[in-house]
């Protein structure tokens, strides 16, 4: 390979708004042949370009900096590409704090389970039946989310139920980026934002997946921008190669 071809490696990979970073220069040198072919699947989604630029870097930030990735030089790399794009500082934000509720899933994934246990082991479970109404509190707290979030889903009962001081936190929590008094981002944005951190490859939560895809679709969402949001998350692969090239390259 030519000077020349590693020059045009960099500017296709630079033309995607992306950030060159040590990191994709040390892949480019150590197996510029791997770097050309990973580069076609990176550069998948930024020519198809259903969604702007800078919401292209927004959510690949949004599944690098999720809890189960943490990335801290792809939230750079991503962060600074976004700016680069014309995102504002109250986007990126906005954008972190949506990613910032993923934690939810710990109660999301284990009180289904506990009431699955419950049930097998005969024993009383907290549940809104015809004969155990919702207390107005939970009927406010229920109202309240749906209205915040624009949405209810019936795991949301089993919490209510449980635990309505939690829930409580959580809308609180959860409510913020959808404060209308500072919320720079639609409700389709919103919810692709939760598509690429539940489709991230660290996390892949099925459920909230389908969840935020029905609410997507609801919100004005075309297949073809869903699907892209799919790509852009799954480019954290490199990650195994930007970590572990860095190290190979101590070692050797």
């Amino acid at each position: 390979m030519t000077v020349a071809d590693y020059e045009d490696l960099r500017a296709r990979f630079t033309a995607t708004g992306s950030t060159w970073t040590p990191a994709m220069e040390r892949i480019l040198q150590a197996d510029p042949s791997y770097f050309a072919a990973y580069l076609k699947q990176h550069e998948a989604p930024f020519k198809k370009g259903t969604l702007p630029r800078k919401m292209q870097h927004l959510l690949i930030l949004a599944a690098d900096a999720s809890t189960c990735t943490e990335y801290v030089p792809g939230i750079r790399a991503n962060m600074a590409a976004a700016l680069a794009a014309g995102a504002t500082h109250a986007e990126i934000l906005e954008t972190l704090e949506l990613t910032s509720v993923l934690g939810i899933h710990s109660v999301s994934c284990g009180v289904p389970l506990l009431y699955e246990v419950l049930a097998e082991e005969g024993l009383p479970v907290p549940a809104h039946s015809p004969s155990n109404k919702w207390s107005p509190r939970q009927q406010e707290l229920k109202d309240n989310f749906t209205v915040t979030r624009g949405y209810w889903h019936d795991n949301w009962n089993q919490v209510l139920a449980l635990d309505p001081d939690y829930l409580e936190g959580y809308l609180a929590l959860s409510g913020e980026p959808f404060d209308e008094s500072k919320s720079v981002f639609d409700r389709k944005t919103k919810e692709l934002v939760y598509i690429a951190i539940d489709s991230a490859t660290t996390h892949m939560f099925l459920p909230g997946l389908k969840l935020h895809i029905r609410n997507a679709v609801k919100f004005g969402a075309s297949p073809d921008e869903i699907m892209e949001t799919f790509e852009l998350a799954s480019l954290m692969g490199i990650h195994t190669m930007q970590e572990g090239v860095a190290v190979l390259d101590e070692l050797k």
